[in-house]
């Protein structure tokens, strides 16, 4: 049986990935969907932990699903989740079969960024008070209503964990040209968190990529209004470009 990890975002949970592991699952992959370290409860919980606290649980989750299962492993990861996804895509290349990359923050806006590094330099009292995280003001960016309503993620970020995604997003970005595992990077064109350009540059970056470009949909791709679409492209092209 082909195995397929399914990596969740930034204050998300596996709500994320649940229908396109819920396809993948029903055409024979087995699949593993875990909550990443320190996701699935609070604010402060979640900044508690670090990048490296978060792929080593990626890694983790990825040696389990290898062990029980013969042959290569696909990862598939959204949002934060697709950095890690990549990270492993290095460290266990011999055991990734492809590489679906889901709005991946592989850069930020400019002034996305100035926020976070400026935030992170306010005297401790003030990073304890209102400023210690963002308040997602309208909701999870995602088109479909039901979803929206439904999504068990933070309301609010971390500026700890935002800082810590920074350095990640920074190492991962040294890791792309030793990247050869065939990869698909999808993007909403509506996505009002991480720009689409980060997704163009990520797929001129790697070496055998597939590009997939949503028009209708936001941030959250996997549960928003074009799922079913993403769920079969990507099921097609593990089937025809994965090294299993």
């Amino acid at each position: 049986m082909k195995a397929v990890l399914c990596l969740h975002g930034f204050t998300g949970t596996p709500f994320e990935l649940q229908p396109l592991a819920d396809a993948l699952t029903t055409v024979g992959y087995r699949v593993g969907i875990p909550m990443l370290a320190g996701h699935g409860a609070d604010v402060a919980a979640l900044e508690a932990t670090t990048w490296v606290d978060w792929l080593r649980s990626a890694e983790e989750a990825f040696d389990n699903l290898a062990s029980a299962t013969p042959g290569r492993v696909a990862v598939l990861g959204f949002s934060m989740g697709g950095l890690l996804a990549l990270q492993l895509a290095k460290s266990r290349a011999s055991r990734v079969a492809a590489l679906a990359v889901m709005a991946a923050p592989l850069s930020l806006g400019r002034a996305q960024v100035h926020g976070i590094r400026l935030l992170g330099k306010l005297p401790r009292p003030l990073r304890r008070g209102p400023l210690r995280s963002i308040p997602k003001l309208f909701g999870s960016s995602v088109g479909d209503p039901e979803a929206r309503r439904r999504n068990p993620g933070l309301r609010s970020m971390p500026v700890l964990g935002l800082q810590s995604l920074l350095a990640l997003m920074a190492d991962t970005r040294g890791l792309l040209a030793d990247i050869t595992a065939p990869a698909m990077v999808i993007h909403g064109r509506r996505d009002g968190t991480v720009p689409f350009a980060a997704s163009l540059e990520l797929a001129d970056l790697l070496a055998t990529t597939e590009r997939l470009w949503l028009d209708h949909s936001r941030h959250l791709v996997a549960v928003d209004i074009e799922r079913d679409l993403l769920a079969r492209s990507i099921e097609r092209f593990l089937s025809e470009k994965g090294r299993w």
